[in-house]
């Protein structure tokens, strides 16, 4: 049984060497690197999991949410130059908890919070992903919520959020109305309503995509601007070039 995800196959699609290197030749736990927009983005989501799913909304405000990140801080402070740097990465985090403490509905009671979810795709292929949240709609549909602490992208991502509709589709009998990226940063929703026809579009793009991977030989280096968050650079036979594309932290979308 082949386990597709949307992380995995989108690595695929960025560079073929990179998934080969972590998901066939099994190299990520010797090379991986701690990163600091990683480290933020983990405190940032596990802050608001607790927040949104452990706090009685009676006690929903900025403090205690800002309280929420120090603690989870202090858990892991890898990935930083130096203290300056933490400093920097820790201000981003606090502003963008604050931008949702101040804007969002607090009292709101997600049906999910940061829920690992696995089902079958096909007959060999199953289909797996952590949903940040979702919450139930008047009408009792569900809006799927992907919190994003990285640069906003023109474009919401498509078949990322299609991936997430259509996993949650297959476990519950609820139409899903909407899926969304929340982009912390800017404090702004970019939103898809998918349709059935979306679903069935994108469940026919995963089963192609894992026939290929099953078929691919190569597995080719791909330089791109994602190549600054590769753990492999040091390894890969195209590092020169990719070295040349890598872009700043503060463009990454994660």
């Amino acid at each position: 049984m082949f386990e597709a995800s949307s992380y995995k196959l989108n690595m695929f699609q960025q560079c073929p060497r990179r998934y080969k290197f972590q998901y066939i030749d099994g190299l990520i736990d010797i090379y991986r690197k701690p990163r600091p927009y990683f480290t933020m983005g983990d405190h940032v989501h596990a802050a608001l999991k607790d927040f949104m799913s452990t706090v009685p909304t009676c006690e929903r405000n900025i403090s205690k949410l800002e309280h929420l990140l120090r603690e989870k801080w202090q858990r892991n402070r890898k990935g930083f130059t130096d203290k300056e740097d933490e400093k920097r990465w820790g201000e981003k985090a606090l502003n963008q908890l604050r931008w949702f403490a101040q804007s969002q509905d607090l009292s709101v009671t997600p049906l999910m919070v940061e829920k690992y979810h696995k089902v079958e795709l096909s007959t060999n292929i199953s289909l797996a992903g952590r949903i940040d949240r979702v919450d139930q709609e008047v009408d009792g549909s569900l809006h799927v919520i992907d919190y994003k602490t990285g640069k906003m992208l023109s474009e919401p991502n498509q078949t990322q959020l299609h991936i997430y509709a259509l996993i949650l589709s297959k476990e519950q009998d609820l139409p899903i109305s909407k899926v969304s990226c929340l982009y912390l940063e800017v404090g702004k929703f970019q939103t898809l309503k998918p349709t059935t026809a979306d679903l069935d579009q994108v469940a026919s793009y995963i089963i192609d995509l894992v026939d290929r991977i099953r078929m691919e030989r190569e597995y080719s280096a791909t330089p791109n601007n994602y190549c600054g968050t590769c753990d492999f650079l040091e390894i890969c036979p195209n590092r020169e070039e990719a070295a040349k594309l890598i872009v700043s932290e503060d463009e990454i979308d994660f």
